[in-house]
């Protein structure tokens, strides 16, 4: 499932600087966005943003702390949303963090408000690109434990059965079959009973 976006983008604003918020608040508009929130701190991100569903998140704060951080965290595992940040903290291992917390893109300084376009299009295409790459390594993941299941039930059959590798997989077919399972859970109910007895 790709993520898709409509074509008025949400933007939530986080900004501590009143002055510059309404600066880029308005060139957001003007720029086509529709600023859904505009919170002059952090606090409460998660339950604001479980009330506007924004579709990109823009955070510019003098001090970006650690609660931010596990915030977006927390965003990223559960409702994933690109999120900007604009920061002064040059520190790299913060800058880590803050990228493995779901930050789409972290750049120094304060917003360029003239720059909103360019910006957000670039930390949505990332963003994309990136759940696109999750997307795919969790189906490659599912994929190889399936087939170990079923090569460890396989094995079980072989072991404590004398099958051949055909007939272990043909009891498998017939099992997930009969039972109205998928093969992978076929393969743990196997590997659940027989194992208990190796």
């Amino acid at each position: 499932m790709t993520t898709s976006f409509p074509q008025t983008v949400r933007v939530m604003l986080v900004d501590d600087l009143p002055e510059r918020a309404a600066i880029v608040n308005t060139h957001l508009v003007v720029a086509g966005y529709e600023v859904v929130s505009r919170l002059p701190t952090a606090s409460g991100l998660l339950f604001q943003i479980e009330q506007h569903r924004p579709d990109i998140i823009l955070i510019d704060l003098q001090s970006p702390g650690r609660d931010v951080l596990e915030s977006l965290s927390v965003i990223n595992a559960h409702n994933p949303t690109p999120v900007v940040m604009f920061s002064e903290e040059e520190d790299p291992g913060f800058i880590a963090e803050a990228v493995d917390a779901g930050v789409s893109a972290y750049l120094m300084g304060s917003f360029d408000a003239k720059r909103v376009k360019p910006v957000i299009d670039v930390a949505i295409a990332q963003f994309k690109s990136f759940q696109s790459l999750r997307q795919a390594l969790d189906t490659t993941r599912d994929r190889l434990e399936t087939l170990s299941t079923i090569d460890k039930a396989k094995s079980l059959l072989i072991k404590q059965h004398q099958f051949t590798e055909e007939q272990a997989h043909q009891q498998l077919r017939s099992l997930s079959m009969d039972s109205n399972l998928t093969m992978q859970q076929a393969a743990q109910s196997v590997v659940t009973i027989l194992g208990k007895n190796n």
